[in-house]
């Protein structure tokens, strides 16, 4: 099976601003920040990476077309986004979207209903305040979330499991493209570390796609 290093960016990034935002843009954030935790002195969000594997897809499943995701809605939170492809930066991590109401879906993974698991980032604030992820948090198990396609095509993803991990954990395996559809949806959480310049633990959420879901296409819903 080949493998491709991808270091642990998505996660490190997807939090308060993009790198290169002064420390007095960050004051407006602080009335956002969990009580006890200080306001970083640079909105600049990022730390120690560490690696992530891609596994390569076989031949016959690479080859399955699938849409480009376009929107992601999840009921509950009421958040219903535009999505943006993203790659990877000059340091090998994974990127993030560039407005704070949209998600990062990484393009060089499997897309959403592909065998193997999409991901798609989020910042938990920004400057102006909460972003789309600042309410991941209450996601629970048996919840919804939709991804539509940019053909129009929409997939029903239900939470299997709700967890949070170090900043800098390993995260072998999460950007896999075998094994059965499922979705990640990432975001920061914890105590932010002002040396660090990061917040502390990463949120994940794991969805599935049922076996049983049907597709939508515009006009096709009753």
């Amino acid at each position: 099976m080949v493998k491709r290093r991808l270091r642990f960016g998505a996660l490190s990034l997807a939090c308060l601003v993009v790198l290169g935002l002064v420390a007095g843009a960050a004051v407006a954030a602080r009335q956002f920040l969990p009580a006890g935790e200080a306001t970083p002195s640079i909105a600049a969000v990022g730390g120690p990476v560490v690696p992530g594997a891609i596994s390569s897809a076989a031949p016959e499943e690479a080859s399955k077309p699938a849409a480009a995701p376009a929107r992601l809605s999840v009921p509950v939170l009421g958040v219903d986004a535009d999505v943006e492809p993203v790659g990877v930066d000059s340091q090998g991590r994974m990127g993030t979207p560039s407005r704070p109401e949209h998600v990062g879906w990484y393009r060089q993974g499997a897309a959403p209903g592909q065998p193997g698991n999409a991901v798609i980032d989020g910042h938990l604030d920004w400057t102006s305040g909460p972003a789309v992820f600042w309410q991941l948090h209450r996601l629970r198990v048996g919840d919804e979330a939709f991804v539509t396609g940019s053909d129009g095509t929409r997939l029903r993803f239900v939470v299997d499991s709700v967890s949070t991990i170090a900043y800098d954990a390993n995260v072998d395996g999460l950007f896999v493209t075998l094994g059965p559809p499922s979705l990640t949806l990432l975001t920061c959480t914890g105590a932010w570390d002002r040396q660090r310049a990061t917040y502390l633990q990463r949120l994940v959420v794991h969805l599935s796609l049922p076996p049983t879901t049907p597709t939508e296409k515009p006009g096709e819903a009753g």
